[in-house]
């Protein structure tokens, strides 16, 4: 899948089809309008409420294995085994054609993801995001590599290798800057 959208990005710069273009495209196919997405941090480079930093380093490996298997990406809702939404690699904005992309950059591990509505605990999930009581992201996973570190005389446990095996939608993060906001409500024109 992943290819076959190379391919098409290939081919739509080689006509020059422009974002405009593309988003009169995505307007019109029902598919694309009726999604619910949300993007945010979902972990960033500071000690976190536990103690805890992940330098970018090491957020850069774990997130490009994390996002290797297109069928394990899964966005749960408060670490409960519900998985309510799947981590996306790139959106494309319908109405303005620009796309976003779930990558690691200088702050930490930006994440797209796509909120089901095929199950009522994910559409009572997104009621709750659409209300802003839940906005933020955390992750799980397994710390492979850590030490012991300080700086200006607080000290913390850096983790210098991870595997993450979710990223999950809750109220309160241990990462206090992992927020989300909302960048499409499923409908055109309809956005908080």
């Amino acid at each position: 899948m992943e290819e076959l959208l190379v391919e098409i990005a290939a081919e739509l710069e080689k006509r020059k089809i422009g974002e405009k273009q593309i988003s009169s495209i995505l307007q019109s196919n029902k598919d694309v309008t009726n999604r619910r997405v949300i993007g945010g941090y979902s972990s960033v480079s500071v000690v976190d409420r536990e103690g805890q930093k992940i330098p970018v380093f090491a957020l850069r490996n774990a997130a490009a294995r994390f996002m290797q298997n297109i069928f394990a990406r899964p966005a749960m809702v408060f670490h409960s085994d519900i998985q309510v939404g799947r981590v996306i690699p790139k959106w494309t904005n319908p109405e303005t054609g620009e796309t976003l992309e779930t990558k690691v950059d200088d702050l930490g591990w930006y994440t797209l993801v796509e909120i089901r509505d095929d199950i009522d605990i994910a559409n009572k999930t997104w009621e709750e995001v659409r209300k802003g009581n839940i906005r933020s992201f955390s992750i799980a996973g397994s710390s492979k590599d850590k030490l012991q570190k300080q700086d200006h005389g607080v000290g913390y446990e850096q983790v210098n290798e991870l595997e993450i095996y979710e990223t999950t939608l809750c109220e309160t993060p241990v990462n206090q800057l992992s927020k989300f906001q909302i960048l499409w409500a499923g409908e055109p024109g309809v956005h908080v």
